[in-house]
């Protein structure tokens, strides 16, 4: 049996597997976020060859491809230094940003497209015959481009709360639902906020959804104007592909909130296919690592693969 690694790397955590041909997993790790934006590159880039050295050293034979996509990879042109596969043994190994991992989920290796990736962070990838490499449009980074994302509607429910306390903004259900999550007053709940960093932010999305379902109009306003901002995204992808194009969307906010998916897609452009991805973004990393393998996807690969990884995910709880 040949042996592969896939790994897919977020904002909020890491997930890397250790799996064959036939889709059998024989070893997962879950590591927290590896965005280098976020933790930094040397911290990024320990976590990730921790996670590759964990995973070698359960595999029954010589690795075949190692495959990890990352979010925040494109900053950075020589993120490894070591050579991968002198050190573990492996016959290839490519590392690069994730966007891939979410296409590769739902669309064949081959098959120009794009993904929207909504959860902690945002952004949209390109894949087009036309370029050689994925492309994106937005995701410059939370502190400069993720609207729409979970920590953006996570900081749009801390800004209403903060306006709504200084008089400065309306009055809104978001002050005693925040109340409620925090266990404590807007004031002292605030350095632990800040202390979480963009996770905790984004924690507090749901808040807003929960809002808008109780009917209170600025909840309303932020998911309105978070769909919005994403939509654009789409927009800007649309003239990079021809005719009717899918965009595979994937992420913790969409899959959790569907009605905020379907409202992305009525400010979509026509032509815009939008699929919910159906498998997580690291069965996107195996289908390529496969690939690079000079493997087919067998008819049975994606149920056994998704199997094994619900069964070992379970186990880990």
């Amino acid at each position: 049996m040949h042996n592969m690694i896939a790994i897919d790397g977020g904002g909020t955590k890491t997930l890397t597997v250790l799996f064959q041909e036939d889709g059998h997993i024989l070893h997962l790790r879950a590591d927290t976020g590896s965005n280098p934006l976020d933790i930094g590159v040397e911290n990024s880039q320990q976590l990730l060859l921790n996670a590759i050295s964990d995973a070698a050293a359960h595999s029954s034979g010589k690795l075949d491809a190692i495959y990890a996509g990352v979010a925040g990879l494109v900053y950075f042109d020589e993120y490894f230094k070591e050579d991968i596969c002198a050190k573990f043994g492996a016959s290839s190994f490519k590392i690069e940003t994730d966007g891939r991992n979410l296409i590769s989920s739902e669309l064949t290796h081959e098959e120009d497209g794009c993904c929207l990736i909504v959860g902690t962070g945002c952004g949209t990838w390109i894949r087009t015959k036309k370029v050689p490499e994925i492309f994106h449009v937005g995701g410059w980074g939370y502190l400069v481009d993720t609207l729409g994302s979970g920590y953006a509607l996570g900081r749009d429910v801390l800004r209403a709360v903060c306006l709504a306390h200084d008089g400065r903004g309306a009055k809104t259900v978001l002050t005693e639902l925040l109340e409620k999550e925090t266990g404590e007053p807007l004031l002292p709940s605030m350095p632990k906020l800040y202390a979480g960093g963009r996770a905790k932010f984004a924690t507090l999305a749901h808040l807003v959804f929960e809002g808008k379902a109780m009917g209170d109009k600025v909840c309303h306003d932020i998911v309105d104007a978070g769909a919005s901002r994403l939509s654009e995204l789409i927009w800007a992808a649309a003239p990079y592909l021809d005719g009717n194009f899918s965009v595979v969307a994937g992420g913790g906010i969409v899959t959790a909130y569907p009605d905020y998916l379907e409202l992305i897609r009525m400010k979509c452009p026509e032509r815009a296919n939008i699929i919910l991805a159906t498998a997580p973004p690291v069965f996107g990393a195996a289908v390529e690592a496969m690939h690079r393998s000079g493997l087919e996807l067998s008819d049975s690969f994606k149920s056994v693969f998704m199997q094994d990884l619900k069964a070992l995910l379970a186990a880990k709880k």
